[in-house]
């Protein structure tokens, strides 16, 4: 969530790169020492960054925990200040509306695990200020997304009518559904899968369930992840899923991980990262972990994963593509899609993607608009969804293919990552 970036505090003005090196040195351990050597106009371009990443209760703690907090311009330093106490307020409602599902579908017989940021802000980092969640993901049994769905309708999400029937169309063509709370807002994830179904690879999901744990979160009895999984999801969610156009706090997420559990199973991460399709995005991410915020990573572990190997040109892209996140304009790192299809010099490749994004499954659509997906209305709903496309992001995709050679140059990289995630030959 941004909250206090206002209009009277400037924007990164300087090179983004610059600021997030030093953002990056900030965040590490012992690095917090060079906070004396910076400018006031530095100290805004890195809170300002930090703001924008999700990290600024963290570089907070940091700074706090290292005794250089006084070095910091007194209305920065606050500001950071704020955005701890913020973010524990938001999460005490988001862990109060998890106390009011977690037992409905404990009631209802349905198993769940919380996934994310419920699970990290408070068995990870222990301090439910210092991680931000912009929604609440739950993981269910792909055989009982229908009932997960009628349970949280009867908490007051999603639509008025019953979309069970949608929602059950849709489990081979996608991974989740949002459901926001009709009075505040509060927005669900309901989880069937990881990511979205691919060709290659295994799921993880069998053995995530199995080695399933029980646990407290906000007074509330549930089950979680392993942390070896933990890891694993929060690597692949940060470079398989999203190609590294996301937050600075992944990285971070993963710095936590591995403190918070010195016995964790390197072994485990190795064998389940290599055993489905996350092994060259698990390498990636505990890369940069370990060389931009100085993550214990076992060198033998990264050799495994071939960590090594990687390509060092690719990965000085996936670190300027993660903190370059920050300055994308609105919805694009919610978009990866939109990027690649911008990076991509084929126009087969762009007509293609631009039809799959119109010309979703009819129970798609019918979530989209909230219509009965046999109702004889619904095919008009096609125009609507291209005009809603266009609305959102016509400006965007034609500024990154022919007005703004800087987003222009941010999709074709942003191509370059995900087919290099992918294992899928480099082209263009």
């Amino acid at each position: 969530m941004k909250r206090y970036i206002t209009p009277a505090m400037p924007h990164i003005d300087a090179n983004t790169g610059d600021t997030g090196r030093t953002l990056l040195l900030l965040m590490r351990a012992g690095g917090a020492a060079c906070a004396g050597e910076l400018s006031p106009r530095a100290w805004d371009a890195v809170t300002v960054l930090a703001l924008r990443h999700g990290v600024a209760p963290l570089l907070h703690r940091r700074l706090q925990a290292e005794a250089v907090l006084a070095r910091v311009p007194a209305s920065l330093a606050s500001l950071l200040e704020q955005e701890r106490r913020a973010t524990a307020l938001d999460n005490l409602r988001n862990y109060g509306e998890f106390r009011r599902i977690a037992p409905a579908l404990a009631k209802a017989g349905l198993p769940m695990m919380p996934l994310k940021g419920l699970q990290l802000a408070e068995l990870v980092y222990r301090d439910i200020g210092l991680r931000p969640m912009a929604d609440l993901d739950i993981l269910v049994p792909r055989e009982r997304v229908a009932n997960c769905i009628a349970v949280l309708r009867g908490l007051g999400y999603g639509h008025d009518r019953d979309f069970g029937a949608e929602a059950e169309a849709m489990l081979d063509s996608k991974c989740n559904i949002g459901l926001t709370h009709d009075r505040h807002g509060v927005l669900v994830e309901v989880h069937w899968r990881l990511d979205e179904p691919q060709n290659a690879g295994t799921s993880p999901l069998a053995e995530m369930w199995r080695g399933a744990r029980p646990a407290r979160l906000g007074d509330a009895v549930t089950q979680v992840m392993a942390p070896e999984f933990l890891l694993l999801h929060v690597c692949a969610h940060l470079a398989c899923n999203h190609s590294f156009a996301f937050s600075l706090r992944a990285l971070c997420d993963i710095a936590e991980i591995v403190r918070v559990h010195p016995a964790l199973d390197w072994a485990a991460v190795v064998a389940h990262g290599s055993r489905h399709h996350w092994r060259r995005g698990v390498a990636a991410a505990l890369r940069l972990a370990r060389d931009h915020l100085a993550v214990p990573v076992p060198a033998p572990v990264l050799a495994q994963l071939g960590g090594d190997a990687l390509e060092a040109a690719l990965l000085a892209d996936a670190i300027a593509h993660l903190l370059a996140a920050a300055e994308l304009p609105e919805g694009l790192v919610t978009a990866p899609n939109l990027l690649a299809l911008s990076g991509s010099a084929r126009l087969r490749d762009k007509a293609a993607l631009l039809w799959r994004r119109i010309f979703v499954p009819r129970a798609e659509l019918a979530l989209l608009y909230g219509v009965a997906q046999d109702s004889p209305r619904l095919p008009l709903y096609y125009a609507a969804r291209l005009r809603d496309l266009a609305r959102r992001y016509a400006a965007r995709a034609w500024a990154m293919n022919a007005g703004d050679p800087a987003l222009a140059e941010v999709a074709a990289r942003h191509l370059r990552l995900q087919r290099w995630i992918s294992g899928a030959p480099a082209r263009d």
